[in-house]
């Protein structure tokens, strides 16, 4: 009976190590995908971070590389006095793909206005 129940820990320590082992290896992967895609870029965050708040004459509050569509662009959040925007640069080249009003911010400063 002490065998049996030997043998069954052995079997579940294995199946949990191994479990571990295989997260682990997932969570390496997701890691080297990240550091392949800022490898593709041509453009520093720094850099993209400059052209956004260039472009809209605000400061920045918020950047991160994102995928679009199979397109590698930056996604930075820039405010200004008047509104937040929301502008998209290239990471190969540096241009401004996109600026936009960011309309989360726009949604809030409506709601606060309904209550004020």
């Amino acid at each position: 009976m002490a065998t049996k129940t030997t043998i069954l820990m052995g079997a579940l320590i294995a199946l949990g190590t191994a479990g571990a082992f295989a997260y682990a290896d997932s969570e390496t992967k997701h890691e080297n995908d990240a550091i392949a895609e800022l490898a593709k870029t041509k453009v520093s965050l720094s850099q993209a971070i400059t052209v956004a708040e260039q472009h809209v004459s605000g400061k920045a509050s918020r950047a991160a590389l994102e995928d679009e569509n199979g397109r590698l662009v930056y996604n930075v959040e820039v405010a200004s006095a008047k509104k937040v925007m929301d502008v998209q640069v290239d990471s190969i080249d540096g241009k401004v793909i996109s600026a936009k009003p960011d309309k989360a911010d726009a949604e809030h400063e409506g709601q606060e206005e309904d209550e004020g």
